[in-house]
């Protein structure tokens, strides 16, 4: 059974700390912090934003892959 996602559900504010802690421990790597979390990598960004972490800039990123 696959564990529940957290999408369109409120933050906590133990989310918001965890967040915190994951931002330092992956070195601000939203991909990893968002599938660990179990969020979007937009509402990752926003909370990031919300919490002076990243600039209005890095919000709106968009994931660059190489081909």
């Amino acid at each position: 059974m696959k564990p529940k996602k957290n999408r369109r559900t409120k933050w906590t504010s133990e989310e918001r700390e965890r967040l915190k802690n994951l931002f330092e421990k992956f070195d601000g790597d939203i991909v990893k912090i968002s599938t660990e979390l179990r969020r979007g990598e937009r509402s990752v960004r926003m909370n990031l934003f919300f919490m002076d972490l990243i600039s209005e800039s890095e919000v709106n990123k968009k994931l660059i892959i190489d081909c």
